[in-house]
């Protein structure tokens, strides 16, 4: 069913249990956002829940809207430049059970919705994804609950150390490749830069091929302490690649090993 101006006019309205104007939309097959200019910026809320919506986007504008309940739709993109101007004073969102599946998307929610307080993407593969609560507390710096969670100050910390760390840009880098080959957006050129650069992230990002940062996340990966961690992102905040890790052998009594095998085998032959 369209979302007309016919059903618009025809939708229940109420004062909710928190006090605001709500108009609600529920459970009516509603396929896309439109005509939300005839309700005339009347409402603090809006409950489109259980309906068939794919995108956030074509909202009017509507200062009052602080409060969007999108639970059971099908949703799987944001459009931040959209959502930003046209509804820039959103506190709470309901996501929970719609098809987000990037982290990408999560980040133009940040962009979207700069006074954003309330979030819950519970039901949605994103959160599945690794460092997803740090990467949408880093992303969306305004939040207070996430997943009807609270966020707390060790939570924040942690999140500022991943977005400054080789991991965190790795997965940055992730996330811009992801946006690139869903959306068809095109980035910036990168080209090498020599010497050090403000963070590791950002030398991560300007200094190294595709296969060089391929590498750097298996020797994350692979890293053996936590120093051995820290020596990597060093290395990689100078533009330098840190290809000590690389050629560290293994430990002697693997290496010792695979050689009598490979004698005691030849000897067979």
């Amino acid at each position: 069913m369209r979302l007309s101006a016919e059903l618009l006019g025809s939708a229940e309205q109420r004062t909710n249990p928190l006090g605001e104007r709500e108009i609600v939309l529920r459970g009516l097959a509603i396929p896309a956002i439109e005509h939300l200019a005839v309700t005339r910026d009347a409402f603090d809320a809006m409950d489109v829940t259980d309906n068939r919506l794919t995108h956030l986007d074509n909202f009017p504008k509507l200062q009052r809207l602080s409060s969007l309940k999108l639970s059971g739709n099908v949703i799987e993109s944001v459009d931040a430049a959209n959502m930003s101007k046209n509804v820039p004073n959103l506190q709470s969102i309901d996501l929970s059970n719609n098809r987000i599946s990037s982290l990408y998307q999560v980040a133009a929610l940040g962009k979207a919705c700069p006074k954003l307080e309330f979030l819950t993407l519970n039901g949605n593969s994103v959160t599945r994804r690794q460092h997803y609560r740090l990467y949408t507390i880093k992303q969306i710096p305004s939040l207070k609950t996430l997943d009807y969670t609270r966020i707390t100050k060790t939570e924040r910390e942690r999140a500022e150390r991943l977005a400054n760390s080789a991991a965190g840009a790795a997965l940055e880098s992730d996330v811009q490749s992801e946006a690139k080959n869903n959306n068809g957006i095109t980035s910036t050129a990168k080209t090498f830069v020599p010497g050090e650069g403000e963070s590791a992230k950002e030398s991560f990002v300007t200094s190294f091929t595709k296969e060089q940062k391929e590498e750097i996340r298996e020797l994350v990966a692979n890293a053996r302490s936590p120093a051995e961690i820290d020596e990597i992102e060093r290395s990689v905040k100078r533009g330098i690649f840190p290809s000590f890790a690389r050629k560290r052998s293994p430990p002697p009594s693997e290496e010792t090993e695979t050689e009598e095998e490979s004698s005691n085998k030849k000897s067979r032959v």
